[in-house]
Parts: structure tokens; C-alpha cells; sequence
């Protein structure tokens, strides 16, 4: 993209996995205005004298568990499943707790930010879905090679979970194995993929015979720079969230 010129009302969107941390700027019409990716875990040079109305920081495919709202220690949670975290990190929704595993590059990296606020995914697409009053649903996308899904059941939240996938077989394969699982009714149930419009199709194409067609929440402008049409497709969506 061309060369980030500041003004105050952009909102800056960082999102952090594993490795990297990829910077979306957005004007103050929600447009992506620029995007860049930063591997050396600090803020770049061209953002550090950038004023933002507001900045948000979204941890994405981290390791998480769920807790009751009155846990007081995450810790032993977190550990049965995941054993020790690097930095063990919370938050909170209405109806859990998350413990999520936090890289532990990210606390400098925060402390270079105005006024952060810090979100996981896991936090962002349940407080989308729980809006929408769904009755039996599934919720989910695919990043770097990880499926997360949170389904719900008779209008009760019931699983949040991630799922490492090599193809789109292997996503399918997870999908149908929830929805047994749940015993979740393949009639009424509402599937939502947050992905491009090319995986969709895809999705589509697999599913037309065992579940119900898929509705699609994609972004509104296009994929630009080093992230790719399905990834853009997904940090739109949990930027969209914020704006």
C-alpha cells in the first residue's frame, strides 16, 4: 500500500499471533486505509508519532480454555490442556472466562501503544454471535491453518474449540464431528463461516450434501499488501467488530 499519512480519527487494529503482528489502519468511514506486517515484535517506525482515536489489540489462534465467571485461578484450567503458558492472560464475557496463552514478545509490544485495548478472538466472535439470538449455530473460520468454531443449542452457548487442519476434508470433518457430537438438528441449524468468498464456495461445494447452506460474513474491500484474500477476509471481520 501506499505510504501511511496520519490523521487523529484512524483507529489502529493490531492483530498478534504466534509470529507476527500485522498492523490495520482504518479511516474513520471503517475502510482499511493501510496495513502493514511486522515480525520483529515492535511497533514500526513509520506508526510510533501516529495519534489514534483509539487502538486495539487482537490475540488470534492463541491456546485458550473456558472457565466458569466465579473461577478465581485460570491457571490450573489452562494447564490440564495446554500445559504452562508463556504468559497466561483472562478476559471475560458475559457467560465465561477465558484464559488464553499470550506470546511473550506481546507485553513491550503493548507498552509501545496509547490506551490498548486488548481482545482474543475467541472473546469478539462470541459477543458477534450472542447478539445475533441464534437457536442451534455454528460459528466458524479458518487461520493459519487452524479451524475455530463456537457452536450454540437451543439458544445456549455450548462449545468454543480450535482444531489444526491441513486441508478443507479435515474442516469438514471437525464441523460434522461437532455437530454429532452436540446432536446439534442439521434442519435448523444456522452455519456461518467468516472467510473469502473463494472459500466459501469451496465450503459449499463439500458441505451441499451433509449440511445446510452457509451463510457468509466477508469483507468489504479487497485483500492488499502480503495478506491474502481468506486471512484478510478474517482480520476484517474481527476489526469490523471493534469499529
Amino acid at each position: 500500500m501506499s505510504v501511511y499519512h496520519n490523521a487523529v480519527s484512524d483507529l489502529l487494529i493490531v492483530t498478534v499471533d504466534s509470529h507476527r503482528q500485522i498492523y490495520s489502519i482504518y479511516a474513520k468511514d471503517n475502510q482499511l486505509k493501510h496495513q502493514m506486517v511486522g515480525v520483529d515484535h515492535t511497533l514500526p517506525a513509520s506508526l510510533s508519532a501516529a495519534i489514534f482515536s483509539s487502538t486495539h489489540v487482537h490475540v488470534m489462534n492463541s491456546p485458550f480454555t473456558l472457565c466458569p465467571l466465579e473461577t478465581k485461578e485460570l491457571a490450573p484450567f489452562f494447564e490440564l490442556n495446554h500445559g504452562k503458558p508463556s504468559h497466561l492472560a483472562s478476559s471475560k464475557t458475559d457467560a465465561f472466562q477465558i484464559g488464553y496463552d499470550q506470546p511473550a514478545w506481546i507485553q513491550p509490544l503493548l507498552k509501545s501503544l496509547v490506551n490498548a485495548k486488548l481482545n482474543t478472538d475467541i472473546e469478539l466472535l462470541y459477543e458477534y454471535a450472542a447478539k445475533a439470538n441464534v437457536v442451534h449455530a455454528i460459528y466458524f473460520y479458518e487461520y493459519e491453518g487452524i479451524l475455530t468454531l463456537l457452536a450454540w443449542k437451543n439458544g445456549s452457548f455450548v462449545l468454543a474449540n480450535r482444531y489444526p487442519i491441513q486441508h478443507i476434508d479435515e474442516l469438514f470433518y471437525f464441523l460434522m464431528l461437532v455437530v454429532e457430537q452436540l446432536e446439534l438438528p442439521v434442519d435448523s441449524l444456522q452455519l456461518t463461516a467468516i472467510s473469502s468468498p473463494s472459500n466459501a464456495e469451496k465450503y459449499l461445494h463439500t458441505f451441499k450434501n451433509y449440511l445446510p447452506a452457509i451463510r457468509t460474513i466477508t469483507p468489504t474491500d479487497s485483500s492488499s499488501g502480503d495478506i491474502d484474500e481468506s486471512m484478510h477476509a478474517v482480520l476484517h471481520f474481527f476489526a469490523q467488530c471493534e469499529l
